[in-house]
């Protein structure tokens, strides 16, 4: 199946894996590229050295081209002192044992962190950098300039034209009903209307977990699709078994638009830190401050498979994953599906 998107990082197949905070380490990243696709890591996750050497772990398995998810919002890269005060007050109100939990987050409540990741992506030169909240266009240049191709993820038409007029060469769809950070439109209206408005190839994202999304996708003018929670429940996604487990035996009405973990919509599971978020009424705090306040409820999901206060995200497209399937059975199975759909409907 060759798209434009194929025929830019010379891939085989046009499925990609979403850059899961967390989740999309190494093993995943890898595996996904291995097998044809294009995997992406959770560069978010971790302190600059750290991400450096997780960049060595994907290149010391495979050869194949990968992409790493970046923060780049105002919030996360400004040196504003007044601004950074309210998230480190947070920060070390906590419990030194909760902040030594909280590794994964540490880098979005740390100043100057994300900058140190952009120093770190530059130099290791990624096939992908794919950027999340906002798309600056100093930083497309200079990846442009060491040859790395950029993508914005976008929940709208009006933020897909902004990311096409900052220079980006990848535009990610993703409608309400993907996991993580995610809008309000779903992604059947969402992807030709923002194909319709730019020029760029578009993976669609949101809801998609098997060869029949890849499919449909293709039909409303995708070029390929940004996959998440499929790919949690694998051997190589990094997290708890009760997580990956809640994925396979879940269903999407289990779900909920919560800002209660990052201050941000974010669909995961329902639970007890959730149900009495949304019961106090309480504003949350503004990103990344909410991270602090959640504490290590953050982690605890992935850590330990806590149910009851853990952040576990995922999309509404649980309801379609039955069983731990490896990442590289799950790109040639979407794949192989895909083209006998389009095939038979030819």
């Amino acid at each position: 199946m060759k798209t434009r998107a194929t025929e830019m990082f010379g891939i085989e197949h046009p499925i990609f894996s979403a850059g899961m905070a967390r989740v999309a380490q190494a093993p995943l990243v890898a595996a996904v590229s291995e097998a044809g696709g294009m995997g992406c890591l959770g560069g978010v996750s971790f302190l600059p050295e750290a991400l450096r050497a997780e960049i060595e772990r994907i290149r010391a398995t495979t050869s194949k081209p990968f992409a790493v998810n970046l923060l780049l919002p105002d919030s996360l890269t400004s040196d504003d002192d007044d601004q950074w005060r309210p998230v480190r007050e947070l920060w070390a109100q906590l419990d030194p044992t909760d902040r030594g939990k909280m590794a994964g987050v540490e880098p979005l409540l740390t100043p100057g962190a994300v900058r140190g990741q952009v120093e770190v992506v530059l130099d290791a030169a990624p096939a992908l950098v794919v950027l999340t909240f906002a798309a600056p266009g100093d930083f497309i240049e200079e990846c442009h300039r060491r040859g790395i191709k950029v993508a914005a993820l976008v929940g709208s038409t009006g933020r897909a034209i902004a990311a096409e007029q900052a220079g980006v060469d990848l535009l990610i769809a993703q409608g309400t009903e993907g996991g993580g950070h995610t809008g309000y439109t779903g992604t059947l209206p969402l992807i030709p209307a923002v194909v319709d408005r730019v020029s760029l190839p578009v993976l669609a994202a949101g809801g998609i977990v098997d060869g029949r999304g890849l499919a449909a996708a293709r039909a409303l003018g995708a070029d390929g699709v940004w996959v998440g929670t499929r790919f949690i429940a694998s051997p190589e996604a990094f997290g708890h078994e009760a997580f990956k487990q809640r994925v396979v035996q879940g269903e999407s009405r289990e779900l909920t638009l919560t800002r209660a973990y990052t201050g941000k919509p974010l669909r995961a599971f329902r639970n007890r830190w959730t149900s009495q978020w949304e019961e106090s009424a309480t504003q949350p705090a503004a990103f990344p401050g909410q991270y602090a306040v959640a504490g290590m409820r953050v982690e605890t999901g992935y850590q330990d498979g806590d149910l009851e206060w853990g952040m576990m995200p995922a999309g509404q497209g649980i309801s379609s994953v039955y069983e731990l399937t490896p990442a590289g059975d799950i790109v040639r199975g979407m794949a192989a599906q895909a083209d006998e759909i389009l095939s038979s409907l030819a």
